[in-house]
């Protein structure tokens, strides 16, 4: 079967899109296209996957997809109830990297911005003050027209190049090595896990949900995706777990059953392996960010 290729509309007269989305959700399948993507989440959270990457997105994050890199954005369960009232709000901007002629990127002037849409074949998430000033023009861009679109974009993509704060996202192994193929069974897989990571999971189940051999599930994930089933099923359960410690409304016991780990040893063992630190150490380094944040806004609007 065929990989899931997503078609952008460019929209009339123009040579890129530029796109504001206020849904309920975003769209939730693995897919791919050609055309470069970088997204503003303005409001919403959830679990993106950029290539063999897993993690957690939330209001605020900035992110610079390559051409064919496959991806999936999926907002948390909270936004699928019957009864939610909750919205996502994204502007997102989408190009093929030859719509302004192959020749212009050849140019020395634009060999950064080359080079960027090249190393974005992984995945960046931009951060610090970069994001700042980038979100500042994505908010810009989408009420734009005629010479001014290309200009904003030329001007984002020479700021991405040049200050270079950003983190990569999918692994050097995943670029170039993914083959755009029966991705549909992936997906299956993706939405088995994603609905049932919190409990407990066997492989056969796993590979019923895909219409694969259990004997042939593991090597076909690994595959795939460049690492293991249980690789992934943790990191699912961790970045989960990294919401709960956040959102602080749990202990660490509690939440360690919550997001489907059978032990409280097992749960910090994961956890350290995969964030590099114990589950209270990363609560309290996001609350001590956090408190330095409000407390540099608050400064900020008093001095103004």
């Amino acid at each position: 079967m065929k990989p899931i290729l997503r078609k952008v509309d460019s929209g009339y007269n123009y040579s890129f899109s530029v796109r504001e989305d206020i849904f309920p959700f975003l769209y939730n399948r693995w897919h791919y296209h050609p055309e470069v993507e970088l997204t503003l989440i303005r409001k919403g959270t959830g679990i993106r996957l950029v290539g063999d990457s897993m993690e957690q997105f939330t209001d605020g994050d900035l992110i610079l997809l390559g051409s064919n890199l496959p991806h999936l954005w999926r907002n948390d369960e909270v936004y699928f109830a019957k009864d939610s009232t909750l919205w996502v709000e994204a502007v997102a901007i989408h190009f093929k990297e030859e719509f302004w002629g192959r020749p212009f990127l050849e140019l020395p002037e634009l060999k950064p911005v080359a080079e960027l849409l090249n190393v974005a074949k992984r995945g960046l998430k931009i951060t610090g003050k970069l994001k700042d000033q980038i979100t500042d023009l994505m908010e810009a861009i989408h009420q734009s027209k005629d010479l001014k679109r290309v200009e904003l974009l030329i001007n984002m993509l020479g700021t991405i190049a040049t200050e270079r704060e950003y983190e990569f996202l999918a692994s050097p192994a995943f670029t170039g090595s993914y083959a755009l193929n029966n991705t549909d069974r992936i997906n299956e897989i993706y939405d088995y896990t994603l609905n049932n990571f919190r409990k407990k999971i066997c492989i056969k189940e796993a590979a019923g949900a895909a219409n694969i051999s259990p004997n042939s599930f593991c090597r076909y994930f690994k595959s795939r995706t460049f690492k293991t089933y249980w690789q992934f099923l943790a990191e699912i359960r961790i970045g989960y777990a990294c919401k709960l410690l956040i959102e602080n409304q749990s202990g660490v016991s509690q939440i360690c059953y919550e997001c489907g780990f059978n032990n409280l040893s097992n749960f910090n063992r994961y956890f350290k392996i995969i964030k590099k630190k114990t589950p209270l150490q990363y609560a309290k380094e996001y609350l001590k960010g956090r408190d330095k944040n409000y407390a540099m806004f608050n400064a900020y609007a008093a001095g103004n």
